[in-house]
This record gives structure tokens, C-alpha cells and sequence, in this order.
């Protein structure tokens, strides 16, 4: 009935907005509903019904997408597809001039090239004899840690070793910081231990005795990050010694949780099948509940993701985590994704009001044991199970005790007596627990004597469990710990492999190695006495295969026997892995049709090849993120395992038919003397100075090589380079004899870095000589070797990958076409930025080049945001007017240029505003235009998101505007920008209705309804949940298979040089931001702003001013900049000579004083001798007369001026307005994740109202086309002539641009317009960053507006 309600709601206001206005006569009751008859509908007249619902189609929107025509006079007389055209000229003449496409073009089709030769054959066996040496290595390591403790447990036994040295008390003073363990300190001097409270005061410590070949295995092996040993009687010896301040947990519980599943796994390296039974019923006090979730979670921890694990929450019915195939009915792999599902699922078990049925509870448990045996039918197995009950035990009747009893003999009947019933009892200190003692202890020794319950005659034998008594959540991992213990498995004498994991002391992803230690006592039976571990950074190991790139062609990846994938290019670099990845199934990474044939012979085999032929029709993309043009391709798989370990290297190989080329020698001759390596806090130069941030120098460019480039990259990384190293980089690069001895470098890189160093006179002769300097950063080139070369020459991190950047990634997705990034924060110090890049193709001596070419380089030149809007205005001076909006996005619809992004905020303009931020009316209505822009789906199984996107049509070279029947209150046009991937769009506003917008969650990324995806439905850019059957690791549903998302574009890092370099630096450049007196010459100007509110963000300044976006970050004075550098208002006030909102003349003010004085001695006479007069006349008895001044001079009091929402913005919350958070927002997370196991809906989306529920209703709409933040502008004032805008003057002594000062224009025709929202009524809606809410909780903020809702269904 609600969608009836809601439908018939949508057909009245849709057709009575008078979107095809027509006059209603008296024959339209008879005729046959037409669309030109949408006037008025009638809905008493079944015919007309009849017709409506011909003219919608099945999801409620109107089918007919018929444009209006192309009329320039709607937009203010432009003619977009003109300006298109000369926008496009002019980003050419940028790409030409000032990044220097074609000449960088010229020098490489100047090179030399020559075949090259096809991949070795032999290159599988060199990377698994680099990964066998290094396993080996740490394998040697380890087994002398295990011979060493197992000679001192010998010697223990005789004389004890009992010393201990607790973490949690070592002196700060010894401890320091080091790169390596990132905000942890530590020493190598000492090992120290992690001891738990029930550990015996004899217990076996050798970790004293096991500093000194510690430090001796770190020598052998640097990338050795922790050492320990951890004893079966609770001494965790740990070196370096550190206190793990970072974890955010206290010190003396890190030995219940550190290593504890590699100790388990170890100790009992078979599958251990686990149920979780968990008592959650009304008997249970809060104290009770918290110990019984500790329990389970403390279970689950202990577990790896060799083991199968079940959950069962218990109160008067069974509860699973997930009602599926796999978790409501069998056992699941515990993997880390279920893991997180799992203690999820525990941490939001409530208490429930009915008591607990026991017996229901072991036949859910039984039930997922038989479902999970390997063989229903077999009446033996080798298999053991353990039910873990946590409960207090308490029974409804005493008699209920023989019940549960008897289910349990019952089911222990069906699967062959294979289970073992521990029971944990949560005690609350005081309370009386006899019977229930009583019954989990019979529970657990599975006591059916006692009950008289009757078995089979002759039953296997029964396995006993125990019961253990548990009143505290402290040193869980000494009593619920060793519910192994029950399975009595012997532990093998062998070596053990985790997956990688993020070790939260370290925040780095490492691998653990661990080998079990025993006794060999000669009269007693051999016996574990704890074992020995390393952890190894997965940056060093896998180094040869994250690097492995040959011509972006070809990669390597790692994977188990179990077919999960250690390292594949769709996983984050190691070295920037902060966040746990998800493990994956490698066929989920390898998506083409025949490799799951493949995959089970590269498990099964120890080496092999296998080739397959790849058909690519569309713009398919490598894993690496390189674009695949349409063809045949020949894959060639090849591996081998390492022996010792439970790994797989394979190298993919992936060639078309054409002939590949290679560059032949390059002659440094030509290089200038003056170039120079990037590390100039080593070896400055005489014009070393600081540009913005960054160390840097004018005087050149400067060569940078990543850690792609070297032979080692994991030493490059780790260690420090010296001005030797440096100078050998630089000699060996520039040699022409080959005489030099290679430093580590990779052949390709020396032929790079020539080719490259030629485009540096270029770029020298554009910087003295460009119009556009004030604009420009910076400009850069980079191969996919990883080398660069930048513009001012400037030093940069270690860590830095340039091909992992998005403005590398996103050229190579359209070839020769000019493209740009959505705008970031730069880390160099100059604000939000935009980055426009090009390709360069391999060198042909014709310089004939098409789009199928061999990409060889990467070109991209940084400007600042403003200057793309300025520019904008500079080529449609009508984007000036009133009612006229003019913006650039991208094709994905993140804006470059937008007026609502360029507003004073006090923020600045946040990241990846999109066009459904900012204009949700274009949107909507451009989402019909299903030529024109499409919502894309790709799988993130990292995370295990779905993320929806959008993809712009760039080959749509027409005019797009409003459908026929679409919104008319709000005119719009758009078309691409040939030879870009960019968009330009004017909007002409003459109204002020509202009649649709986009939802985007408030709180996060979550999608509003993830069940459904509607090509015309607007939402912002959104995620949902990727949902993993946990038991089989494929796809929970079908229409889940999506391609896979590019892997996300890593960020930058700023390379911090010593204070002693930068103290005495100069600044590379002087903007002069006070010479400029206009906002049009102040604005887009490297590190200028035009500072027009004052520090409320509200009021304005009276006298506005251009000055550093340190003094006025986002045109708001005295907001804090994002870099955290921010001048003080005092001190900036201070500083200056005049400052027109600080100082005053004394002469007036004295005299202003003077008069007040006079007036106020008046004012006081003639009052006394009023009250004097009047005192006996009469005396007041109203309550708080003593009040306020005016009521005593009968006058009003000063009523509060309401808030002006008519000055471009509304209080709605809806997707286009800016986040309120003082905080800095402008770090842009690109790794962001969210809690995993959400739910697929989301409370915390925007609404017509902002505490309203929006899963009641669709927050979407068909009609499309009005929001935007000058929604409330006057109409279209009569046209004047606008004058072009130049660009900026020159100031003295300034490096910047060298143009005239013509005559300038204001930037914005009526600033007033551009008011903030104040603080109290704004919204928060995250983009990409997702900030906390600072919006105060008050009564809910109304508006009336004319919109129509959609039912969404969710189900």
C-alpha cells in the first residue's frame, strides 16, 4: 500500500509541476493520454490511467529521453560546442608549451632501438632460487634459535634459568625510535618479556640468554623484525625489547593476544574443528555476558585460517552470524575476513529476555558437525571436533539437566562419538553455582551414567572434555588458551608458514616463521617446551616479485598451496600496507576463462608451464592497471615452488603478436653538468632553496629513481643513503666507457634517465619564459622502469612509485589524449592542485604514432585549482553572471572547475567533489542520457567492497542538454572537450525549485540501497559489501561478478630533510601576494588567497585582501591550513604596516571617546533627576525588574536577525554541501575501509530533512535538474560586455610570470551570493575523506520544497 501511496505521489507531482505545460480542455477526459497532454491527468478516467502507464516504464520513470534542442540563448548565448573547441586548443598549447609533450616525443623518436630479446626462459628459476635463498636463510636462523633454547632447557632443568625483564617496565631512556617499527621505540641492546600472571616463578626464561644471537640473526638478516620465543608456561621473550605503546592496549595483556594463533598453530599444526556455543540468554548478569564474549573472541583470536570454526549464539533459540549455505550450517575456514565476521558478530550479541534452551543449542551444534564431515555415510573418521559451551549453566527446571543429557548422547550417537564438549562457566564472585558446576561439568565429561541414559552397546570410545571456571577476562590465554589440549595431537617437529598479517606493533605487513622446541629427557617422553619465531617484513620478501617488471607486460605473484594469493600486483605494495588485505583465492585476481585449469596444476606441481590465448574486445585492463588494446594475446604461465615452504612464484607473460622494441644504448654526453640527483639535503646545489615545502633548486630538474629501479629494492628503501652512494648513482648514470661499477641499478635505467635528461633545457627555457609560471608547481616525467625526472629539481620519499600514482595511471588509460586528475592535496606545500598528463609512445623514425603504440613515458605538469576556473572564466565570460554556473569534470565526474568548489569555506575545497555533489539536477538528468554516462561496478577484494562509479562517455562529441520532459527550471548544456577526458557545462539557473538530488551517505561511503542498481537513479560515488562464501571463497551471489577494481593509487609521501638543511634555505620564489589589489589578479596564484571573511567564517571583511593561504587558507582569515602551518591572526596583524581590520586613527576614536563620555555624564544627570522626581509617585512590583537596561527605559529588546537562507544556500542536507569540522580535512584516505560484516543499508544518508529515516523512501528522483549552491540567485541580469582576464602582473623580485597588467575584471559578479552556511545549521557529507560531525544536536531544520520520492525496494 506505502508504494501505491508513494507511486501515485510521484505520477501527481511529476505531471502537475507542468513539465510539458499544456491547457487542459475538455476533451482531453476522452482523448488517449499523449505526452504533449501532461498538463493535467485525470485520475478519475481509467483511459488516462491506462495511457500514463503506457507512457512509465517498469521502474517508474518516464522512457521518453527526447532532448530539447541546442539553443545557445538558454545558456546566456554561449555556444558550448565552440568554446569546447577552443577550450581544447588551449590545453593543447598547455600540453605543448609549458609541459613539453612534443618535444619529449621528438627526443625519444630521435633514439636508437632494437629488438628486444623475448623473456628468458630461465627467468622462473632465478626468481625462485632468489626466494629459496632467502627462506633458507631464515629457516637456518631459526632452527640455531630452536637448538639454542632447547641446550638451555638442558641446562635449566640443572641449574635454573628463571631471570625475567618485563616489557611493560623498561626504561624510556634506553629505548629509541627507528624507521622500521614506525611509533614504537626500541632497543637492540635487550630482549624482554610479555609475562602472564598465572606464569609459575620457575618457569623456563632463557631470554637473557638469547640477546646476543639475536642481535647476530639481525645482522644476518635486516629485514628481521621481531624475535621471541614463547614458553608453554606463559613467557613470551620478545626482542627488540619495546613496550608497544602503539597498539593502544595495555602492556600487561599484550601476552594474552601477541603470537597467540601462531603458537596454537604451531603447537597443533593439524585443522582444528571448533563450534562456538554461546550462552546469551536472561540468566546471564553483564558481567557475565562480558566474560562470555571474551571467551569466544578469545577462542577465535587463537585460531588460524587452517582451522574450521562454527558460532552459535544461544538464548531461547539458536542465532548464526550470517543465514547462508555455509555459516548457519557448517563449519567455515577461519580465514581473517571471517575472523572479523565472527567477533563482530560476538560483539553485538545483547542479552535476550528468554531463558536458555540447552538442548536446542547442542543439536544446532551436532547438526553444523555432521553437515561438515568429510563423508556423511562413513562410519569412521579421523576427524575430532570440540563444542566450546560458554555458559553459566543455570537450568529452567533441575529436570531440564537429563534432557540436554540425553540430546547430547543422541547426537554424539549420529557422528561416531567424534566430539569433545569443553564447557566455560562465567562465575560472578559471590553468586552460588553448585548445580550448575555440577551440570557443564557432566556436560563436558559427558557423564550419561549419572542421568541413566542408555547407549549403544558397543559405542566408540567417548572423548572427555573438561570444564573450566573463568570470573575474570585477565590471562585468558592460560586458562581458555589450551582448549587444544583436548584434540591430544602430538605437535610435529617442523616449520611453519603464516599468511601475511599487519602486526599491530608495527603496522607493517610481515610473515611469521615459527618452529616448536621440545625436552629430550632421557628417562621422561620428549615434550613441548614452547616455541621459536621470526617475523620477517614482507617487503624484503617479496621484493623480486612486486618489482618484477620486465615491460609492464608481464608480472609475478605469489601464492599458497591452498590457492591463496601472498602477492599479486593487485595488492598494495607491502611497504605501503597499513591496513590488513584481505586474503583472496588467486582466481579472483586471474579472472580470464581457463585459468581454473591452470590453477589446480600450479598447485599440484611442483613446476611447470602452461600457455592460453586472452581474446581482449574492450578497453580490458592488465593487472598491473596498463590498458590492453583490442587483440589476441598470448598468456604464458609459469612456476615453481619453494622448497621448504608452502609457496608458489609465478611469472605471467603477456604478449601480443607485434615485435617488441627496447631502447639501444643512450649517450649521457649530452646530459648537463649541472644535473643533479633529488637527495639535495646530500649534495645541495648553489640555488638549493624551499619551494613551498620541498628542498629544491631552480636551477635544475632532478633525476629521481624509485625503488622499481634497483636491483634490491628493499635495501634501497631501508637504508640510509650517503653522499658516496649518491655520487656513485650519478657517475655510474652519466658513464659513457662502462667502466664504472653498477651501484645496484637496473639496466633499464641508465637508458631512461638519458632520454629523460634531455627534456631538462626545454623545460629551463619554458619556466623563464612561460605567462603561466604563477600557476605551475611543478613538472615531471616517468617511465615505468620507475624512473622521473622533475621540475624545479626536488627531493622526494624513498617510498615514492610514480607509476603507482594516478596521474601516471590514468594517461595510460587514454593514450595521446590529454588528461587530468581529479584535484588532491599536495604534499609539497601548495594547496589543492589539479594534474594534467600525456603519454609519450616509443620512438619511429616517421613520427607516426597511433593510439596502439607502446606507451614508453608519462608526462604531468601541476597547477593550482584555481587556475582551471580562472581560465574558465577567461575563455565564457558569462560564467560571471548571476545566474550562469560553468564547471569542468572529469570522466568520472569529479569536478577540475566549479564556482561552488572555489567559494570561501574556511576548509578550502575538499577532494573528489563530484558532479553529484555539486549539481545533482545535471545528474540526474544526464543519467537518462544512457549514451552519454554509465554507473560502473568493480570488485575490491581487498576489502571486499563493490564500488559503483561513473564512466563519461569522451567520444560523445555533441551537446548534451535538457530531455524534453526533464526539469526546465534549471537549463543546462555539456559536451566533452576534444582530445581530453574532460567535460565542460554551463548551467542557466532562472528559478528556485528543488525537485531532486543525491543521496551520499553521511557517515561513510555505504551506497543507500546496495540490493538494487538503476542506470538512471542518481547517488554519489558509494561502495557496498562484497559478500564471500566463507566455506567455498567464491561469490555469495552471481551478480556480484564484477571486473576487478584498479588496485588504489598510493599516496605520497613528503621527504622530510634534516633542520639543519632547511634552517638556513631561502625561499625558491616570491608571489608578492600583497601586491595583487584584485580578486582576479590574487586568484589561482601558487600559495596566494583571496581573504575576503573574516575568522567567524561568516562576517565579511571590510576591506579584502590577497595574502598566503597560510594567513587565509580557503579565503577565510586566520583558518588553519591543512599542512598545520598556519600564521596566528595576531602575529599576521602584527606583521603588517596596515591592516585595515586591526587598525584605527587615534584622532577619531579619541574624539569619539571624548563625545561618549559627555553624552553617557548627560544621560546619568538627566536620569537621576527623573528618578528623583518620580521616586515617590509610585514603586514597581513586577519580578525581575533589576533586569535588562531596556526594560527600565520601556524599549524593546533587540529581536536577533533569523538567518538569511536565501543567500545561495538552503539547510537541507543534501549531497553539495561542505563538511563543518574545524579539524584539518584534507588528507584524502585512498585507503579507507569500512568495519567489515556491515550491513548492506545505511541510517546516516542525507534526507529532505536531516533526522529522518531515509530507508522509509527513495531519496532519489526522475526529474532532474535544479540543486546548486546558487540555487537562490537573482534572475539573469541584462548582458554587459566582460572583458577577458588576463593573466597576473609581474611583481618584483619575483620568479614568477612575466605578463603586462592590463585592465581587470571581478571574478564573481555578485560575491554576496556566495554565502557560508553557519556552523550551526551545515551537514556533513563525506566525500572520499570521511570526517567526523561537529553539527550541534538540536531541534531538527525544516524547509518546504516541491519533490518527488521513489519507493526504493529493499528487499
Amino acid at each position: 500500500m506505502a508504494s501505491q501511496i508513494l507511486m501515485f505521489i510521484f505520477v501527481l507531482g511529476t505531471l502537475s509541476q507542468g513539465i510539458h505545460h499544456t491547457k487542459a480542455s475538455s476533451k482531453s477526459k476522452t482523448q488517449p493520454y499523449k505526452p504533449s497532454q501532461m498538463g493535467i491527468l485525470h485520475f478519475n478516467n481509467p483511459q488516462l490511467l491506462s495511457g500514463a502507464n503506457d507512457f512509465l516504464d517498469g521502474d517508474n520513470y518516464f522512457f521518453d529521453h527526447s532532448e530539447d534542442a541546442v539553443d545557445p540563448s538558454l545558456v546566456g548565448g554561449i555556444v558550448l560546442s565552440r568554446e569546447a573547441t577552443s577550450i581544447a586548443s588551449r590545453l593543447r598549447d598547455l600540453s605543448k608549451k609549458e609541459l613539453g609533450v612534443p618535444a619529449m616525443q621528438t627526443i625519444f623518436d630521435s633514439m636508437p632501438y632494437e629488438d628486444k630479446p623475448p623473456a628468458a626462459s630461465d627467468a622462473i628459476d632465478t626468481l625462485a632460487y632468489s626466494l629459496q635463498k632467502k627462506f633458507n636463510r631464515s629457516l637456518a636462523v631459526l632452527r640455531t634459535n630452536k637448538v639454542t633454547v632447547e641446550y638451555l632447557y638442558r641446562f635449566h632443568v640443572k641449574v635454573p634459568i628463571t631471570a625475567r625483564s618485563s616489557c611493560c617496565d623498561l626504561d624510556a631512556e634506553v629505548l629509541k625510535s627507528e624507521d622500521k617499527y614506525r611509533f614504537n621505540k626500541v632497543t637492540h641492546k635487550l630482549s624482554c618479556d610479555l609475562i602472564s600472571p598465572s606464569a609459575p616463578k620457575g618457569a623456563f626464561n632463557p631470554g637473557r640468554n638469547l640477546t646476543e644471537v639475536f642481535q647476530h640473526n639481525v645482522q644476518l638478516i635486516p629485514s628481521l623484525v621481531w624475535q621471541y620465543f614463547i614458553s608453554s608456561m606463559g613467557i613470551h621473550n620478545e626482542f627488540p625489547a619495546c613496550k608497544f605503546t602503539s597498539t593502544n592496549l595495555p602492556c600487561g595483556s599484550l601476552q594474552d593476544i601477541r603470537h597467540r594463533d601462531v603458537y596454537l598453530s604451531t603447537v597443533q599444526p593439524q585443522r582444528k574443528n571448533v563450534v562456538i556455543l554461546m550462552d546469551h540468554g536472561n540468566s546471564l548478569s553483564h558481567n557475565q555476558l562480558v566474560m562470555s564474549k571474551a571467551v569466544a573472541a578469545h577462542i577465535i583470536e587463537s585460531l588460524s585460517e587452517n582451522d574450521r570454526v562454527g558460532m552459535i549464539a544461544l538464548s531461547g533459540r539458536a542465532h548464526y552470524p550470517r543465514y547462508d549455505n555455509c555459516l548457519s550450517k557448517k563449519l567455515a575456514p577461519l580465514s581473517y575476513e571471517a575472523k572479523l565476521y565472527f567477533n563482530k558478530f560476538i560483539q553485538n550479541l545483547e542479552k535476550q529476555d528468554t531463558s536458555t534452551n540447552h538442548s536446542l543449542g547442542f543439536k544446532a551444534a551436532f547438526n553444523m558437525i555432521r553437515h561438515s564431515r568429510p563423508n556423511t555415510n562413513s562410519t569412521q573418521t579421523s576427524d575430532k571436533y570440540l563444542i566450546a559451551y560458554v555458559s553459566r549453566g543455570l537450568l529452567s527446571p533441575l529436570t531440564e539437566a537429563k534432557a540436554v543429557m540425553t540430546t547430547i548422547a543422541q547426537q554424539q550417537a549420529r557422528v561416531d562419538n567424534s566430539v569433545i564438549i569443553n564447557t566455560y562457566i562465567v562465575i560472578d564472585e559471590g553468586k552460588p553455582i553448585m548445580y550448575e558446576r555440577s551440570f557443564l561439568s557432566a556436560i563436558a565429561a559427558q557423564d550419561f551414567e549419572n542421568y541413566n541414559i542408555k547407549r549403544p552397546v558397543e559405542p566408540p570410545a567417548i572423548m572427555k572434555g573438561e570444564m573450566v571456571e573463568v570470573n575474570s577476562t585477565r590471562d585468558l590465554s592460560q586458562s581458555v588458551g589450551k582448549f587444544y589440549e583436548a584434540f591430544d595431537v602430538p605437535t610435529s617437529n617442523q616449520s611453519r608458514f603464516s599468511l601475511p598479517y599487519v602486526d599491530l606493533a608495527k603496522e607493517r605487513l610481515v610473515m611469521s616463521i615459527t618452529w616448536p622446541c621440545f625436552s629430550e629427557g632421557r628417562l621422561s617422553p620428549k615434550k613441548v617446551i614452547g616455541i621459536m619465531g621470526l617475523d620477517i617484513d614482507m617487503a624484503d620478501i617479496v621484493q623480486d616479485i612486486t618489482y618484477y617488471n620486465t615491460d609492464m607486460s608481464s608480472y609475478a605473484f605469489l601464492l599458497n598451496t591452498d590457492g591463496i594469493a601472498v602477492m599479486h600486483p593487485a595488492i598494495t605494495r607491502p611497504i605501503q600496507t597499513i591496513v590488513q588485505p584481505m586474503h583472496t583465492d588467486i582466481r579472483h585476481f586471474e579472472t580470464n576463462r581457463g585459468f581454473i585449469a591452470i590453477r589446480e596444476k600450479i598447485i599440484n606441481t611442483a613446476s611447470g608451464v602452461e600457455v592460453m590465448a586472452i581474446h581482449v574486445n574492450g578497453s580490458d585492463v592488465h593487472p598491473n592497471d596498463s590498458p590492453l588494446h583490442p587483440g589476441v594475446y598470448q598468456a604464458k604461465y609459469s612456476w615453481k615452488r619453494i622448497v621448504g615452504t608452502p609457496l608458489i612464484v609465478v611469472i605471467k607473460d603477456l604478449t601480443s603478436r607485434e615485435r617488441m622494441k627496447e631502447l639501444a644504448d643512450v649517450s649521457a654526453s649530452n646530459q648537463s653538468p649541472t644535473d643533479v640527483y633529488h637527495r639535495l639535503d646530500l649534495l645541495p646545489t648553489d640555488g638549493t632553496c624551499l619551494h613551498m615545502k620541498q628542498v629544491a633548486t631552480f636551477d635544475s630538474g632532478t633525476l629521481f629513481v624509485s625503488a622499481q629501479g634497483f636491483k634490491k629494492p628493499y635495501d634501497y628503501l631501508s637504508d640510509d643513503e650517503t653522499k658516496y652512494m649518491v655520487k656513485g648513482y650519478m657517475a655510474y648514470l652519466k658513464d659513457n666507457t662502462n667502466l664504472i661499477t653498477n651501484p645496484g641499478i637496473k639496466d633499464s635505467v641508465k637508458n631512461d634517465a638519458g632520454v629523460l635528461a634531455k627534456i631538462n633545457s626545454e623545460w629551463v627555457r619554458q619556466f623563464f619564459n612561460s605567462y603561466e609560471n604563477d600557476y605551475i608547481v611543478r613538472r615531471y616525467v616517468a617511465t615505468p622502469s620507475g624512473v622521473m625526472r622533475v621540475f624545479p629539481g626536488t627531493l622526494l620519499a624513498k617510498s615514492m612509485d610514480p607509476t603507482k600514482r594516478p596521474w601516471f595511471r590514468r594517461a595510460l588509460e587514454f593514450p595521446s589524449k590529454v588528461v587530468f586528475t581529479a584535484p588532491y592535496l599536495d604534499i609539497g606545500g601548495a594547496g589543492y592542485i589539479v594534474t594534467m598528463s600525456h603519454t609519450i609512445y616509443e620512438g619511429k623514425p616517421a613520427a607516426l604514432h597511433k593510439k596502439t603504440d607502446r606507451v614508453v613515458a608519462v608526462m604531468g605538469i601541476d597547477f593550482t585549482l584555481g587556475y582551471f576556473y580562472k581560465m574558465l572564466v577567461q575563455q565564457i565570460p558569462q560564467c560571471q553572471y548571476d545566474t550562469m554556473r560553468c564547471f569542468l569534470f572529469e570522466d568520472r565526474g569529479y569536478l577540475i572547475a566549479h564556482p561552488g568548489v572555489m567559494e570561501p569555506n574556511g576548509k578550502g575545497p575538499v577532494e573528489q567533489q563530484h558532479i553529484t555533489h555539486k549539481e545533482p539536477l545535471v545528474a540526474n538528468d544526464i543519467l537518462n542520457h544512457n549514451q552519454f554516462v554509465k554507473k560502473q561496478l568493480c570488485n575490491s577484494y581487498n576489502d571486499r567492497t563493490v564500488q559503483r562509479m561513473y564512466t563519461f562517455n569522451t567520444t560523445a562529441y555533441r551537446v548534451l542538454t535538457n530531455l524534453v520532459h526533464g526539469e526546465h527550471c534549471a537549463r543546462y548544456q555539456t559536451t566533452p572537450i576534444p582530445g581530453s577526458n574532460l567535460f565542460v557545462g554551463v548551467i542557466n539557473q532562472t528559478c528556485n525549485m528543488m525537485t531532486a538530488f543525491c543521496p551520499c551517505s553521511m557517515v561513510d561511503r555505504l551506497c543507500l540501497n546496495c540490493h538494487s542498481l538503476e542506470q538512471t537513479q542518481c547517488e554519489c560515488p558509494c561502495e557496498c559489501p562484497l559478500g564471500m562464501d566463507f566455506c567455498t571463497a567464491e561469490l555469495l551471489a552471481y551478480n556480484s561478478r564484477n571486473p576487478n577494481c584498479p588496485s588504489y593509487p598510493e599516496e605520497e609521501k613528503l621527504a622530510v630533510a634534516p633542520e639543519s638543511v632547511t634552517e638556513n634555505l631561502k625561499p625558491c620564489f616570491s608571489t608578492r601576494c600583497s601586491d595583487k589589489f584584485t580578486q582576479m589578479e590574487c586568484f589561482g596564484v601558487l600559495d596566494c588567497e583571496w581573504c575576503q571573511m573574516d575568522t567567524d567564517g561568516r562576517t565579511k571583511l571590510k576591506k579584502p585582501f590577497c595574502g598566503s593561504q597560510r594567513v587565509c587558507f580557503g579565503g577565510v582569515l586566520g583558518t588553519p591550513t591543512p599542512y598545520g602551518d598556519e600564521i596566528p591572526v595576531q602575529a599576521f596583524a602584527e606583521s603588517q604596516d596596515v591592516v585595515s581590520f586591526k587598525s584605527t586613527p587615534v584622532g577619531p576614536v579619541a574624539g569619539g571617546i571624548m563625545g561618549c563620555f559627555l553624552v553617557l555624564a548627560l544621560g546619568v544627570y538627566c536620569y537621576r533627576h527623573h528618578v528623583h522626581r518620580n521616586n515617590h509617585q509610585y514603586v514597581t512590583t513586577v519580578t525581575g525588574a533589576d533586569g535588562r537596561m531596556a526594560h527600565l527605559d520601556n524599549e524593546p529588546d533587540e529581536l536577533e536577525a533569523p538567518e538569511d537562507l536565501g543567500s545561495g544556500h538552503t539547510n537541507i542536507v543534501l549531497a553539495m554541501f561542505e563538511n563543518p569540522a574545524t579539524i584539518s580535512p584534507y588528507r584524502m584516505n585512498t585507503m579507507y575501509r569500512r568495519p567489515h560484516g556491515g550491513d548492506s543499508s545505511d541510517h546516516g544518508y542525507s534526507t529532505m530533512t536531516p533526522h529522518e529515516d531515509s530507508e522509509r523512501a527513495s531519496t532519489t528522483c526522475a526529474e532532474p535538474l535544479l540543486i546548486s549552491r546558487d540555487r537562490l540567485k537573482p534572475l539573469l541580469h541584462s548582458g554587459t560586455p566582460v572583458k577577458a582576464i588576463p593573466p597576473p602582473p609581474h611583481s618584483n623580485n619575483s620568479r614568477r610570470s612575466r605578463s603586462p597588467t592590463p585592465p581587470q575584471t571581478r571574478l564573481i559578479a555578485s560575491p554576496s551570493n556566495y554565502a557560508v552556511i553557519p556552523e550551526d545549521t551545515q551537514t556533513i557529507i563525506p566525500q572520499q575523506t570521511v570526517l567526523p560531525s561537529t553539527v550541534q544536536e538540536s531541534a531538527p531544520h525544516h524547509i518546504f520544497a516541491n519533490v518527488q520520492v521513489h519507493m526504493v525496494d529493499s528487499h
